[in-house]
């Protein structure tokens, strides 16, 4: 088992994650996408919002910019993501950075119209089933960390791609115009 520094905000990270869906704690240190071949797709910029939560998604240069709000009183301090979105087995994902820390998160995007639907690629059943490593991010906490870089990333995640149970919860968003 890896040991994470304290200074590290492997903390914050799963803060956002389990404020962006209530799940997903499956971060890799790779990330799934190419700086060679960057994707867009006007179709998801934008402000979008949920009962819980209000996404807005920027283009910014070469990548999207992603800010989260909580709806909650009060709310909360945004936080914010660098976005790289990535086409794998016919599979859209969003590889989600929180900027200024670490720790690439996985998601899997599903556009219809107004609708954006989004479920980390995190479960236990696939947890089971990939390699990671288990790193202690506090006393007696572990992070489950892929650490398989980019071209074995891209062939782990295509091999789950359309597997239902590797998914963690899915969240709908609505577009606000």
């Amino acid at each position: 088992m890896q040991r994470i520094s304290s200074r590290a905000p492997t903390a914050a990270v799963l803060g956002t994650a389990l404020l962006l869906t209530g799940c997903g704690d499956l971060l890799s240190l790779h990330p799934l996408y190419s700086k060679a071949q960057p994707l867009f797709d006007t179709a998801i910029e934008g402000r979008w919002e949920s009962t819980d939560n209000i996404l807005s998604i920027q283009r910014a240069g070469d990548l999207y910019e992603l800010e989260l709000r909580s709806r909650r009183d009060p709310p909360a301090d945004p936080s914010r993501f660098e976005v790289n979105l990535v086409d794998i087995g016919g599979v859209r994902f969003a590889d989600l950075l929180p900027i200024d820390q670490i720790g690439h998160m996985l998601v899997r995007v599903h556009l219809n119209g107004n609708e954006l639907r989004l479920a980390f690629l995190d479960s236990e059943w696939l947890r089971q089933r990939v390699p990671h490593e288990d790193a202690e991010v506090d006393h007696n906490r572990t992070q489950a960390i892929l650490v398989q870089k980019t071209p074995e990333l891209r062939k782990l995640v295509a091999r789950y791609a359309n597997e239902p149970l590797a998914y963690d919860k899915e969240v709908s968003y609505r577009r606000v115009p």
